[in-house]
C-alpha cells in the first residue's frame, strides 16, 4: 500500500511539478528536483583523468575555470561589466570626475585580464618645478631617449638639440596654468613608456619585431591553420603587471588631460610639433588646421587637438613601431575624419605597448582597416568617445578587439553606427584577449558583415553564403588539436550596450559566443532591441566554452536567418551557453537546433521573464528544453570515458504572460508546436524514452508566476 502511494504522489509530482503553497516558487530548482539534479551538478570541472579532453591549453584567463564549472556565475559576472559602463560611461559621471576612462580600463580590462589591482589609483607624478615645468619635463623624456640636454664642439655650445630653441617661440604664448598642465603630461608620459618598458624588458627585440608585423590574426588562428613561434616566445616573458600600469595610468592621463585644458588655453592658430625619441609631440589650436584640414598623426607620441573639424591620417593613438611604445591622441571638439587608407594601426591600438584616441565631442567619422578603434595585441588599446553621433567602419580586429593584450571602444552618448567584418564589436581572442565595446545611450545599430558575397569569410555551417563574424560579445581560441597542436585559449569578449533601441546584424559566431575555451557576453540593458544573425549565436556557443547573451528590458525580437540555428540558448561540447530576456513582449524565430538545446554534454538555458512572448522553431527539429542522448553517456567510451562523468541539461523557461508556440515547415506552414505550451511542463528525451537519463535532461516549463533566484537577487529592491 504504500509503495502504491509513493507511485501515486511520484507521477503526480511528475504531470505538476511545480504545484506549491508557495506563490512565488523557485522555478529552476523545482526543475533541478524533477530530474534528480542539483544546482552543484550542473557544469564542468575537468580531471586530469580525462584523457582526450584538452587539458593544457594555456593562457586561460583567471576567470574561464570557475565560470565553466559554475555557469550561473555567468550572469553575476556579466552584470558587473554591464554596472561599470552603466556608472562610468553616464554623461552626469562623466561630467563631474576625470577618471571615468581608468576605471572603465580597469573594470572591465585590466581586472578581468589580471588580477593584482585593485583600482586605488593610477598614481600620476605632480610637476616640482613650477618655474620651468615644460623644459623640465621635456629634459626627462628627451634624456630618457638617449639624447643629452646640451652638446658641446671646440668649446662652445651646439644648437642640438634644438627642442629648447623650439620652446622659445610658444612659452610665451601659453599660459603658466597651461604649462603646468602640459609639463605634468609630458612627465607622466615617460613615467607611461617606462613602465612600458619594463613591460617587455625580458624580451627578445628581435621577436618584438617579428610579433610586431603580424596582421593575419583573424584569418589564420580559429583552427590553428598558422603557428607564429614567436607569440609563444613573447607570452613566456611579457611582464603584464607593468603594461597594465601604464595603461592605467595613459587612462588617467588622457582624460585628466582633456578637463584640465579649458577653452582658450591653446592659442587657436598655435601649430607645435616636435619630434621626440619615442614620436611626435604636437599640439593643434582649433584654427590650425584651416584651409589644410589633413594632418599625419603616424608615429606620434601625444597630439592634442583643440577642437579642429580636421581628417586625422596614420596612426592616431597607436603604436606605429618598437620605437613608438605609447601613442595617445586627444581631440577636444569638432566633427572629425579619422581616415586610415593602409593597413597601418590606428585609432586605438596597443599593439606591444599602449595607444588612446579620446575623443570629447563633435560627430566623428572613424574608418580605417585592420587593427584599429580599440585594438590590443599583447598590449591595451582604447578608443573613447564621449559624446556625438559617431560612425565606426573598419575591416578586421577593430571595435573592442584583444589578442594577448586589451581592446576597448567605448562610446558614451549619440546614435551611433558600427560596421566591421569580422574579429571585433566585443572580441577576446587567443592568449586570453579582452576584447570590450561599450555604448551607454543611444539608438545604435552595430553590423559585423554577415554575407560572403560582400567580403569572404565563408563558414561551412552556413554553405559558406554566411560569414564567421567572430562578433559582437564573441570569446575565441585557437584550436590547434587538428593541426600543430598548439591549442591557446581564447579571452573574454563583451558588447555592453545600455540605453537604446537598438539593431544587432551579424552572421556566425556572434552575440554572446564562444569558441575553444572562451567566454563571450551580449548585454543589453533597456530599450526595445532587434538581434539578427544566422547560426552559433545569440547565447550559444562550441568546444569548452561559456557563451550568454542577457537582455534586461524592453519588447525585443531574436531572429536567425539563412541555416537559422545552433542559437538562442544553444551549446555544442561542452559548452555553457543561456539567452535571458527579461521583460517585454519578446520574439524568437530559429529553423533549427535551438532554443535552450544542450547537445554533446553542454548546459543550455533560455530564459524569459515576463511579457507575453512568441516561440517559432522549424517543424521536426530538438529545441525548446531538450538535451540530445548519445550512447556514450550511458556506457563508457572504449578509449575516452569522460562523457559519462558530468551531466547535461538542455532547459527552457518561461515565467508570466500569455505565449505562444509554433512550428513552421519549409512551405511556410504554420502550426502550433507539439510539445510546448503555455503554461506547460515538459520532458526531452520523456521520462518513459528509453534514452531518458545518464545525466542528460531536457526540461521546459512556462508558468504564470515563479522566480529565479540566481536572477531575482540582482533585482533593484531585493
Amino acid at each position: 500500500m504504500a509503495r502504491s502511494a509513493a507511485t501515486f504522489l511520484c507521477v503526480l509530482f511528475c504531470l505538476t511539478p511545480f504545484a506549491s503553497a508557495q506563490t512565488n516558487p523557485d522555478i529552476y530548482r523545482a526543475i533541478l528536483d524533477s530530474i534528480g539534479l542539483t544546482a552543484s551538478d550542473i557544469g564542468f570541472r575537468p580531471q586530469g583523468y580525462w584523457n582526450r579532453f584538452p587539458l593544457d591549453i594555456p593562457y586561460r584567463l583567471t576567470s574561464f575555470d570557475d565560470l565553466f564549472a559554475e555557469p550561473w556565475r555567468l550572469y553575476d559576472y556579466s552584470l558587473t561589466m554591464a554596472n561599470s559602463v552603466e556608472r562610468y560611461l553616464n554623461p552626469q559621471y562623466l561630467d563631474s570626475v576625470s577618471t571615468a576612462l581608468y576605471s572603465l580600463t580597469y573594470s572591465v580590462g585590466v581586472d578581468r585580464k589580471l588580477g593584482g589591482f585593485r583600482s586605488y589609483g593610477a598614481n600620476l607624478i605632480d610637476v616640482e618645478d613650477t618655474l620651468r615645468p615644460l623644459e623640465n619635463a621635456l629634459e626627462r623624456l628627451f634624456l630618457m631617449g638617449g639624447t643629452e640636454p646640451s652638446y658641446y664642439a671646440f668649446g662652445s655650445k651646439a644648437e642640438y638639440p634644438d627642442y629648447k630653441s623650439t620652446l622659445i617661440n610658444i612659452k610665451p604664448r601659453l599660459n603658466a596654468r597651461t604649462q603646468k598642465i602640459l609639463g605634468r603630461a609630458i612627465i607622466n608620459l615617460a613615467d607611461i613608456i617606462r613602465w612600458r618598458g619594463l613591460a617587455f624588458r625580458r624580451c627578445n627585440p628581435e621577436i618584438m619585431r617579428e610579433v610586431f608585423k603580424i596582421r593575419t590574426l583573424a584569418k589564420t588562428q580559429g583552427d590553428g591553420t598558422v603557428y607564429y613561434p614567436e607569440i609563444d616566445d613573447i607570452a613566456a616573458t611579457v611582464d603584464y603587471a607593468s603594461l597594465h600600469y601604464a595603461a592605467l595610468k595613459a587612462a588617467a592621463l588622457a582624460e585628466e588631460l582633456a578637463d584640465s585644458l579649458s577653452p582658450g588655453a591653446i592659442p587657436a592658430d598655435m601649430i607645435f610639433e616636435l619630434e621626440t625619441p619615442f614620436g611626435k609631440l604636437a599640439i593643434l589650436g582649433s584654427d590650425a588646421l584651416v584651409g589644410e584640414r589633413n594632418y599625419d598623426c603616424q608615429n606620434s607620441l601625444l597630439i592634442i587637438d583643440a577642437g579642429n573639424d580636421g581628417i586625422f591620417a596614420g596612426g592616431c593613438g597607436a603604436t606605429s613601431s618598437l620605437d613608438n611604445p605609447v601613442s595617445i591622441f586627444i581631440d577636444l571638439g569638432g566633427d572629425d575624419k579619422y581616415i586610415v587608407e593602409s593597413n597601418t594601426p590606428s585609432q586605438g591600438t596597443g599593439i606591444l605597448g599602449i595607444g588612446l584616441l579620446f575623443d570629447q565631442s563633435g560627430n566623428d567619422t572613424y574608418q580605417a582597416k585592420d587593427y584599429a578603434q580599440g585594438c590590443g595585441f599583447f598590449g591595451v588599446g582604447t578608443l573613447f568617445d564621449m559624446a556625438g553621433d559617431d560612425k565606426y567602419d573598419a575591416a578586421e580586429s577593430a571595435q573592442g578587439a584583444g589578442y594577448f593584450g586589451i581592446g576597448l571602444c567605448f562610446d558614451a552618448s549619440g546614435k551611433d553606427a558600427y560596421y566591421l567584418l569580422g574579429d571585433g564589436q566585443g572580441m577576446g581572442g587567443i592568449g586570453g584577449g579582452v576584447g570590450i565595446l561599450g555604448d551607454y545611450s543611444g539608438d545604435d545599430s552595430y553590423k559585423a558583415e554577415p554575407y560572403a558575397s560582400v567580403y569572404d569569410r565563408s563558414d561551412y555551417h552556413s554553405e559558406h553564403k554566411i560569414n564567421g563574424s567572430s562578433a559582437q560579445g564573441v570569446g575565441f581560441g585557437r584550436r590547434g588539436d587538428g593541426s600543430d597542436g598548439h591549442s591557446w585559449a581564447g579571452g573574454l569578449g563583451a558588447i555592453i550596450d545600455i540605453y537604446g533601441n537598438d539593431h544587432y546584424h551579424s552572421g556566425n559566431w556572434s552575440l554572446g559566443c564562444a569558441y575553444w575555451f572562451a567566454t563571450g557576453i551580449a548585454i543589453d540593458m533597456h530599450g526595445d532591441d532587434f538581434y539578427e544573425s544566422c547560426y552559433f549565436t545569440q547565447g550559444s556557443g562550441a568546444h569548452y566554452c561559456n557563451g550568454i547573451l542577457i537582455d534586461e528590458a524592453g519588447n525585443d525580437r531574436h531572429e536567425l536567418f539563412e541555416t537559422a540555428g545552433a542559437g538562442l540558448g544553444f551549446g555544442w561540447d561542452f559548452t555553457n551557453a543561456f539567452l535571458i530576456n527579461i521583460g517585454g513582449n519578446d520574439s524568437y524565430r530559429a529553423k533549427m537546433i535551438s532554443m535552450g538545446l544542450a547537445q554533446i554534454r553542454s548546459n543550455a538555458f533560455l530564459i524569459d521573464i515576463g511579457g507575453d512572448d512568441k516561440y517559432m522553431l522549424g517543424k521536426d527539429t530538438p529545441g525548446l528544453g531538450e538535451a540530445t542522448p548519445r550512447d556514450d553517456y550511458k556506457r563508457p567510451g572504449p578509449l575516452a570515458p569522460f562523457y559519462t562523468y558530468c551531466n547535461s541539461l538542455g532547459c527552457f523557461i518561461d515565467i508570466g504572460g500569455q505565449d505562444k508556440y509554433f512550428t513552421f515547415d519549409i512551405q511556410g506552414q504554420i502550426l502550433g508546436h507539439s510539445r510546448a505550451a503555455d503554461n506547460k511542463f515538459w520532458l526531452a528525451p520523456a521520462r518513459n524514452d528509453s534514452t531518458y537519463g545518464a545525466g542528460n535532461f531536457g526540461v521546459g516549463r512556462d508558468c504564470d508566476s515563479g522566480t529565479i533566484p540566481e536572477i531575482e537577487k540582482w533585482r533593484k529592491g531585493n
